[in-house]
């Protein structure tokens, strides 16, 4: 499924000067992102994978599949040592480790008073960014206590998406961004319509929008200001999804995938 070749040619890219594009095959329902160990998480038929990329054996590293618990619906990597897994059709937050065992599974169905949750992250240690469908708020779970650390007030759009690190979170809505942290203020605005793709990596954010890729970074504040993109993106690459870390873009689009360097 995965390109030996890959990480040869990224490593040339990488002593480029200029932006550069490398492509490889991935055979995949879904492509969730890379970590700092150059593995890859994907999904095929709901499973979900964990590679080695640039390995000669293309087979997984590890898997993990619970045909129990419905379709996944999003994964956070943003620490590859406690992985989350959310499958919304079952309201369930499943944590792996890094060989992709089960340490933690999380019913949020069974949270008190019931409510319908549309997105889930990490917030840190013991702590769950969640988006309340119900009264359109984000929430800040400490699922160690079973504990509601603090709410939002209601945003009144569709969380069409849902960006955080642990010290902030970003909801994507139909008229753009808007930006709390992890005391519940709101702490930004960026109004932008059309989003159907977006991701971000520490200060930079990218969005995808009637066949445009745009760059942003967030301010001390965590507003966010429009950047110069330092890539060009080729038409053909429609994404189906993509991915922002360490200055590079990933693109996933028909069984393949596609890094662009930015800096």
């Amino acid at each position: 499924m995965l390109s030996s070749l890959f990480f040869l040619a990224f490593a040339k890219a990488q002593s480029q000067q200029a932006p550069l594009k490398v492509v490889t095959k991935l055979v995949a329902d879904s492509f969730y992102g890379v970590d700092d160990f150059n593995h890859i998480y994907s999904s095929k038929n709901n499973v979900f994978y964990k590679y080695q990329a640039g390995a000669r054996n293309e087979k997984p590293v590890q898997q993990f599949y619970d045909v129990q618990l419905g379709e996944l619906y999003n994964v956070d990597l943003i620490n590859p040592l406690k992985i989350l897994l959310f499958y919304k059709d079952t309201q369930t937050v499943v944590l792996l480790d890094n060989r992709l065992n089960e340490s933690l599974r999380i019913d949020l169905s069974s949270l008190s008073p019931y409510r319908y949750f549309d997105h889930a992250a990490l917030a840190g240690e013991r702590r769950l960014w969640l988006f309340n469908t119900d009264a359109d708020r984000v929430e800040l779970y400490d699922y160690s206590l079973n504990t509601l650390i603090l709410s939002t007030p209601a945003i009144k759009q569709d969380a069409l998406k849902m960006l955080t690190d642990y010290n902030f979170c970003h909801i994507v809505t139909p008229s753009g961004i808007v930006s709390y942290n992890n005391y519940g203020s709101k702490v930004g605005q960026m109004q932008q319509t059309g989003i159907t793709l977006a991701d971000l990596d520490f200060d930079q954010l990218v969005t995808y929008s009637t066949d445009d890729f745009l760059s942003f970074t967030f301010n001390a504040t965590k507003g966010l200001e429009k950047t110069e993109p330092k890539w060009k993106i080729d038409q053909q690459d429609m994404p189906q999804s993509l991915y922002l870390k360490n200055g590079k873009l990933y693109i996933y689009s028909l069984n393949q995938l596609s890094v662009y360097t930015t800096q």
